[in-house]
């Protein structure tokens, strides 16, 4: 992803339309949207908020909530819950793709993707996590329900040791496991998975810090 250089820093930021000029200057007017957090150089006017772009920048098409989810439950459909094994198949990408992670595991610290298709416990932790996405998913757009249930998914862990850096690259992890199902995840797609992932990242560290767990 492009990045900007900084000297202020707009997060989870506040857009409706972004207008490009021949000096690469954009103006943003206030919404409430979620983005990722780029590192701007903001110049006051008024009350219009002008940001110039110190690095070359991909812009993306503002998603609204809604937006996501269907986007997100659309996608799902290559891994549905209750149906085979997908769950269990995302471990075995996961520890094919991945395997500096299965330390977090004891007792797999050394399976290959063929032990975790043979493993109860990888159908039960499997069954778990597509529960846990399709839920994120379906609930993205009532934002009470998708905080609640970050919490709960964080509850879920303390005792698993999670190292909380990785709540936010597991949904680079999830995406390749979709891809690798034949999702084929569209630009759409992929954004408002990025976008989601953003969000369950922010509200997770949060509440980790909020009850005095590690956080990142």
């Amino acid at each position: 992803m492009h990045l900007f250089h900084t000297s202020t820093t707009i997060d989870n930021g506040i857009c409706q339309e972004l207008f490009a000029t021949s000096i690469q200057m954009y103006e943003i007017r206030p919404l409430k949207v979620h983005l990722r957090t780029y590192n701007l150089k903001v110049v006051v006017n008024g009350r219009r908020i002008f940001v110039i772009l110190l690095a070359e920048v991909l812009i993306y098409r503002i998603m609204q909530p809604t937006e996501v989810t269907k986007h997100t439950v659309a996608s799902l459909r290559a891994a549905p819950v209750g149906d085979g094994h997908h769950g269990r198949d995302f471990y075995k990408y996961f520890f094919e793709t991945h395997p500096e992670h299965r330390h977090f595991y004891k007792g797999a610290e050394n399976y290959s993707g063929k032990d975790v298709l043979k493993s109860e416990r990888f159908d039960k932790l499997g069954d778990a996590i597509l529960l846990f996405v399709h839920v994120l998913a379906n609930t993205y757009e009532n934002e009470s329900v998708f905080r609640a249930f970050v919490h709960r998914v964080m509850i879920e862990h303390f005792t698993r040791n999670i190292d909380p850096k990785l709540w936010k690259p597991f949904w680079e992890f999830w995406t390749g496991y979709l891809n690798s199902k034949g999702a084929n995840l569209s630009a759409e797609q992929q954004t408002a998975w990025d976008i989601l992932g953003t969000r369950f990242n922010e509200e997770a560290q949060s509440y980790l810090a909020k009850v005095g767990r590690n956080h990142a």
